[in-house]
């Protein structure tokens, strides 16, 4: 219902059934499978056959049981002499499914047949061709729509249809409806208003994906009902899953942190960024070890009953706070940090209340230890691969050098950036990487 401005007591809505769309234009035509119905502000529908609607030419006066050629009005009659608000369509006279079709296409250009009996056609960025309108992927790369202008014979007033093209291979668009291609940094708020779609055939049915610094690899194989078969490409392309073959980037992508896109020679590299979550990471980041090991203790305490609870909860705070538990070292865990929240003056006046302090001290120690032990097996769910591990050879050496180095006590990993500690975690958790 696109005429509700005037909140009108009743108007009229269409119906469009899957034989109404043609896949090169982007809204329903009617036909004779086109319903309509008949709405009310109280909440009232019904829907009508449409010998219970009647049609005229936009800015015309007489209502007609015939629609004419062109983008018209459709109205339902309403009860006795109801005024009733009528929706606009588009009529072509006949079904475009024989009139409108790829003659050829590639990855760039697309030749289309579109044949109308009742008028002129004209689609100003197409070039004729001797077997019909070449359009080419270039001059739509802006976002710009293709227009095609009908004439009708018999009434000579121009109207518009909208193509929607079908290039073969795959295409993401901005918001705005411009390609782009390359790299792509985008804001994890925005991927539902980035679009993909994939069009293939018998010889250009396939693109990949490889998520998260390479460490994940999927190709799409296309098939013609619209969907897209999921593949591991690391496990003998065992079937994974199924998506449809167009929609919003975020449906495509997930979770991921970033992704390369290959399809032939193209590329699209795309970093996804957090932005909410970096100002909270900004906010929340660890910096102080002896806090953090009060913050366990305290912990500790309440929840001893139950460690390992405990132990999945302190581990979630490694990622909201940027940091590792097995960064952690003896000097940090020393008792002198917990002389208050060990009740020490309390406990030093009798043996008994010392000996409950020292065994509540040393199952701590042991409780952390188990903490730091689980910290440092925390990988990812698969590791990089060996020709992964040699292209990232340098880094790997320099996250190896800044854990030396903390151990040592030379520097402080409790110091480094956030930048920095987001590069040395995804290292660590990706690699092999030797801890000293």
């Amino acid at each position: 219902m696109n005429n509700h401005q005037e909140q009108p007591s009743a108007w009229t809505e269409v119906l469009f059934h899957s034989e109404d769309y043609h896949p090169l234009l982007k809204e329903g035509l009617l036909s004779r499978a086109t319903e309509f119905r008949l709405c009310h502000a109280d909440g009232r529908e019904k829907t009508v056959r449409q010998s219970l609607v009647v049609f005229r030419a936009k800015g015309s006066e007489e209502w007609e049981d015939d629609a004419p050629i062109g983008r018209i009005e459709a109205m339902v009659l309403g009860d006795d002499d109801e005024e009733v608000m009528p929706v606009e369509v588009v009529n072509l006279g006949t079904s475009p499914a024989g009139q409108i079709s790829v003659v050829r296409q590639t990855s760039e250009k697309v030749v289309i047949a579109f044949d109308w009996e009742e008028g002129k056609i004209d689609i100003p960025l197409a070039k004729q061709t001797s077997d019909g309108y070449e359009l080419s992927k270039a001059d739509v790369a802006d976002g710009k729509p293709i227009l095609c202008h009908l004439t009708p014979h018999a009434t000579s007033s121009m109207f518009t249809l909208e193509i929607n093209l079908p290039f073969l291979g795959f295409t993401l668009s901005a918001p705005n409806g411009q390609r782009v291609e390359g790299n792509l940094t985008i804001d994890v708020s925005q991927l539902d208003d980035y679009t993909y779609k994939f069009l293939g055939n018998e010889d250009d049915n396939r693109f990949a994906i490889h998520f998260n610094d390479l460490s994940l690899a999927y190709q799409y194989v296309w098939y013609d009902d619209g969907t897209l078969s999921i593949r591991n490409q690391r496990k003998r392309m065992e079937k994974v899953g199924e998506t449809r073959a167009m929609g919003s980037l975020k449906s495509l992508l997930g979770d991921a942190k970033d992704a390369l896109i290959k399809h032939k020679d193209q590329r699209w590299r795309i970093l996804i960024t957090d932005t909410v979550a970096v100002e909270r990471k900004i906010a929340a980041i660890a910096t102080d070890p002896i806090a953090l090991v009060r913050e366990a203790f305290g912990a500790f305490k309440e929840k001893a009953e139950d460690e390992n609870a405990l132990l999945t909860e302190l581990l979630k705070k490694e990622d909201n706070a940027l940091f590792q538990w097995f960064w952690l070292t003896d000097a940090d865990l020393a008792h002198e940090h917990l002389l208050d929240l060990l009740d020490m003056p309390t406990a030093s006046q009798d043996s008994e209340g010392m000996l409950a302090v020292a065994l509540l001290y040393d199952r701590f120690l042991a409780f952390m230890k188990r903490l730091r032990k689980t910290s440092l097996s925390h990988k990812n769910g698969t590791l990089a691969d060996a020709l992964q591990t040699r292209n990232n050879k340098r880094r790997i050496s320099r996250t190896e050098r800044l854990f030396a180095q903390h151990f040592a006590g030379e520097t402080s990993l409790w110091t480094t950036t956030m930048e920095q500690r987001e590069e040395i975690i995804k290292v660590f958790r990706m690699f092999d990487v030797r801890i000293a």
